[in-house]
């Protein structure tokens, strides 16, 4: 039986990759176009979707880790610029 590939952990600003940004602004497009995000469900979102090279990806516990910040302020941003 092969080994299962450990999941991609997110946990520091660096870990942020365009990929995991595309992912989210997939989920935020389509779940929350309008109004206010929740970003609760948007990480649980996340974590069901696998990175192009079949790793799962974790996004930790923190909700203000450093990723999570970077993430946020990436979306807002793409958000913003309509």
């Amino acid at each position: 039986m092969a080994e299962k590939t450990p999941d991609f952990e997110v946990g520091t600003a660096d870990d942020v990759t365009p990929e995991i940004i595309e992912i989210v602004q997939g989920i935020v497009e389509g779940w929350y176009d309008e109004g206010r995000i929740d970003w609760e469900n948007v990480w649980d979102r996340v974590e069901k979707i696998p990175l192009d090279d079949g790793r799962g990806i974790d996004m930790g516990e923190d909700l203000n880790s450093p990723a999570i910040k970077k993430i946020k302020k990436e979306i807002r941003a793409w958000r913003n610029s309509g």
